[in-house]
């Protein structure tokens, strides 16, 4: 259906990096330096200069998966601000809440690790590529997904301790390292949303969605109006098996044999659409269409308010289905629009997240639960193998009844019928 390289939902939008030289330049760190900026109750705070800068693209904000976790889910955009490379040797997430309780040498209490090759994976470079090193004046992406027991407390505030290698360039000084505080961040306490299914009916994949390893929803961090946004940070992209657990039965570039082709997709929530598009073109399996504008790669697609500044996106409706109007009041289990295959799509899905304003791409993807689904267990396969034409194989990890959670990547599904 989809390679974890390429979208079934939106396509990746690439970005260029920032790059520069530095006119004056700060003596580099010294070997082993520390490098913080925090605050002391006994005295002043203390100014460095730090080599590295990060920051967080949108407070994380806690959901309680499938797999009896809950997940912090969210993005760093790090920098390097010297005239070296910089490469990522260890990645420390810490509780900076002010009640945290220290549990470490340092003084910290840590709440996940990441090195070596595990940092790697959730590391991308722009435009794109898994790599821990950034060069000169260059921006680089981590995608975390910090998890806790169901019942844990959870930190407040967190920040994040970064262990780094600068590499000069040759005949400069020699190479340094360097530990650096950075990206604090709050976490909101807001409970994720919960609301209905989209779909009905037994054995719906969720082909593409969160949270580890990172996939191509996850590291969709779009520059939209001159600002990041992760429009599809939580998005599941649904394709239905058939009673073999196959995804079609007939030629794959044939849409008749996908059967869920027209499907019912359903409102998951009472609300108000607010804006729509209906009329592209269904595209033909199982290549992307090109040279589609931002608005034509999402197809047929429909955004509705559910309240308290959600908003619910459903994209990839065959065309001439959708059933309501812009300004419609809807009501939960509302038949909306049928399972299709327009805008940048490679084989039919349903594309749907919730996000927290009502613009499609300028608008970060925020975490929801299904108030009740059931699990037959998870794919075992890839994807890519199942689009070629294999048959799922379902392995038993989370399968069973499930209430108030999010499917995690893999998870195949029976909704209850409407």
């Amino acid at each position: 259906m989809k390679s974890a390289r390429t979208c079934i939902g939106i396509a990746v939008i690439l970005v260029s990096c920032f790059s520069g030289q530095a006119t004056s330049q700060p003596q580099q760190p010294d070997k082993n330096s520390t490098e913080r900026i925090a605050p002391d109750s006994k005295r002043s705070p203390r100014v460095a200069w730090t080599s590295l800068v990060a920051w967080t693209i949108a407070p994380p904000q806690p959901v309680l998966a499938t797999d009896g976790k809950v997940h912090l889910v969210y993005e760093l955009l790090v920098m390097d601000v010297s005239s070296s490379t910089m490469t990522l040797d260890r990645l420390e997430t810490l509780d900076a809440s002010s009640n945290a309780v220290v549990n470490t040498k340092s003084g910290d209490e840590i709440v996940g690790t990441l090195q070596a090759a595990d940092l790697e994976a959730t590391t991308r470079a722009f435009p794109s590529g898994s790599t821990r090193t950034v060069g000169p004046f260059q921006l680089t992406r981590i995608f975390l997904d910090v998890t806790f027991a169901k019942n844990a407390t959870l930190p407040k505030v967190l920040e994040h301790r970064f262990q780094v290698t600068f590499t000069p360039a040759t005949g400069t000084p020699p190479v340094t390292s360097a530990t650096v505080v950075s990206a604090r961040t709050d976490v909101t306490n807001t409970p994720a949303v919960v609301i209905g299914p989209p779909l009905e009916g037994p054995r719906w994949v969720d082909a593409i969605g969160c949270c580890s390893p990172p996939s191509v929803h996850r590291t969709a961090t779009l520059p939209i109006n001159g600002k990041f946004y992760v429009f599809e940070r939580f998005a599941i992209d649904f394709a239905q098996l058939n009673p073999e657990n196959k995804l079609y039965a007939g030629p794959r570039d044939q849409l008749s044999s996908y059967a869920y082709v027209g499907a019912k997709v359903l409102s998951v929530a009472d609300g108000t659409v607010i804006s729509l598009q209906d009329g592209r073109p269904d595209e033909k399996p199982p290549n992307f269409p090109q040279g589609y504008d931002l608005l034509q790669q999402l197809g047929n697609f429909l955004i509705v308010d559910i309240g308290y500044g959600l908003f619910a996106y459903y994209g990839h409706f065959q065309p001439n289905t959708l059933k309501v109007h812009a300004g419609d009041k809807i009501r939960r289990g509302q038949a909306l629009a049928l399972v299709g295959n327009s805008g940048n799509s490679d084989a039919p899905h349903l594309h749907f997240g919730i996000q927290d304003g009502p613009l499609p791409y300028a608008s970060n993807g925020v975490p929801f639960v299904f108030s009740s689904f059931t699990t037959t267990g998870t794919i075992t396969n890839s994807i890519d193998d199942i689009a070629s034409g294999a048959t799922a194989q379902i392995g038993s990890a989370r399968a069973g009844p499930h209430r108030n959670e999010l499917p995690l990547e893999g998870d195949v599904i029976t909704f209850a019928t409407q």
